[in-house]
This record gives C-alpha cells, structure tokens and sequence, in this order.
C-alpha cells in the first residue's frame, strides 16, 4: 500500500539543525544574532550592575533609556503624580498603559511599582494588581509593620519585591531577613536627617554582605553622580537615578570640548578634500 499521508514540514529547530551539519560540513561559521535589550545580562559571571531610571515620564524614558545602561525603571507614587498618571478603580488603565508600554515599547528588564494602601491586605491586594500586568513587575513596600506582612505574602505568591523608603541599618537586616530581591535606601531622605547618607549607604551593604544575603541594596533618590561613584567604590552595584542625575553621568564638559574640537578638525579635512577633487576636476 502507498502512504497517502502528508509530510509533516519540518521545525525550525530541525531545519536550524540541518543548516548547522552543513555548514560545519563545509568548514563554515555559523553566525547567530542576538536581539538586544536594554543593559540584559544572562551570564551570572558577569558583573550585574543595574542602573534604573526613576521616572514615570516618557519623555525622559524617550531620551535616556536609549543609551543602554538601564536595567529598567523605578517609579513610585510621587514620580506617577509628577507624570500625570492616575490610579483609577476598578482596572487601572493608566497603571496598565504605563507597565505595558515599558516592557513592550523600550523594552527594560524590570519596572519598579509601589503598593499603595494602609493595611496589610490593601497592600497585597495592589501589589498583586500591579503583577498582574506583567511578571517583570518588582514590587515596592515600605519597611513598615503592614509593608513587612504583606512583602512576606507576596514573596511567597512568587512576586519580586523591593523594600524601599530606608533609611537606617536595622531595615536593611529587616530586608535581608525578608530575603527581599532589593533593599532601597533613600539617599536624599538620609541626608535631610543630618545623616552621612553615603557612609549610612556602604553600611548598609556591609549588614546584607555580612549575614550572606542575596538582597541588593539599591541607592534611590541619589542627589549627584559623585556620589554613585563613591557608593560604586564600596560594592554597590545597583542604583535608582532621577533624569537630572542621569544627565549629569553622562554630560563631561571636557569630553565635550574635545570632541568639539576633533569634530571642528574632521569637517575641515572634509572641506579640504572636497576642494582638492574640485580643482582636479577642472
């Protein structure tokens, strides 16, 4: 009898197969290319520095998040007021729009949404909203008694969580103990309190390094590039940086001069070249 079945076309992964025998039949490379995200890093050997970008304003997501060096970005309810975002019951379509167009539009690793509500269960509640809308979703609690209880619930839900609004060691063990994905000192709220906000920061990391965590402390709210570069010295590898900030990481006025400079020099060259072919021309 013949076989009146179709043969079934095969996989990409068989075709992707057969192409490889080929070519390595051949003596051929096989050349692959790899889709980029922003600042993606697979590999754990190496060096996982994460910067996000605090900022609910698309603009700033326009102008910043192309350069490369964002993990994600950080909001929180200040920065969504300061956007023109609301919060509207029941399904929060402006929440869902913003959480969306991060993963989907630039696209980050992770976004950073802060619960809101004054109980345990509210925070659970909005915090399990804000997943919903996508698992690259890490939840903000404050290190308060309701923010703790309800971190506990969502950690065992399998939701990421940041402990955030920090601003003394003893939180950053509470954070640890949590086995929180991230621990958030705010930077500028420490140093409005008298405190040294660095020196209070490089502790903190000492207290998560010395009980072998794996929580990050991540330095919210910096005030300056200086100091993400002492906190840099000290181990810290994970920062919260406004727009202000970023700007000013990557604005040098004498990298700017010299480049100004070498520009002016290539444009005349060109100029040159253009006049030299002119004249040969006649």
């Amino acid at each position: 009898l013949v076989s009146t079945s179709i043969p079934q076309e095969p996989s990409k992964e068989e075709t992707m197969r057969k192409v490889t025998s080929v070519l390595r039949r051949r003596g051929l490379p096989r050349f692959t290319v790899l889709k980029r995200s922003f600042a993606n890093r697979t590999d754990e050997n190496e060096r996982d520095i994460r910067i996000y970008l605090e900022s609910a304003d698309k603009n700033d997501w326009n102008a910043l998040l192309p350069l490369g060096i964002f993990s994600g970005v950080n909001t929180n309810p200040l920065l969504l007021k300061e956007a023109g975002i609301e919060i509207k019951e029941p399904v929060f379509p402006n929440l869902r729009s913003l959480i969306r167009s991060a993963v989907d539009d630039y696209p980050v690793n992770e976004i950073f949404i802060q619960a809101w509500g004054s109980t345990k269960d509210e925070l659970v509640r909005t915090g399990l909203i804000a997943r919903m809308f996508d698992r690259r979703v890490v939840v903000s609690m404050p290190v308060t008694f309701e923010g703790m209880q309800a971190a506990t619930e969502l950690i065992q839900k399998g939701a990421k969580v940041c402990m955030t609004a920090g601003h003394a060691q003893k939180q950053a063990v509470m954070g640890s103990a949590l086995m929180a994905d991230y621990f958030a000192p705010c930077v500028s709220g420490i140093s409005e309190s008298g405190e040294d906000a660095v020196a209070q920061c490089i502790a903190m990391q000492q207290v998560i390094a010395g009980m072998g965590s794996q929580t990050r402390i991540m330095a919210s709210s910096l005030q300056s590039a200086d100091e993400i570069v002492e906190l840099s010295k000290a181990g810290i590898k994970t920062f919260s940086v406004s727009a202000r900030v970023a700007y000013e990481l990557v604005n040098q006025p004498l990298t700017t001069k010299m480049t100004d400079e070498l520009e002016d020099i290539s444009q005349g060259l060109i100029a040159e070249s253009k006049e030299t072919w002119a004249e040969s021309k006649q």
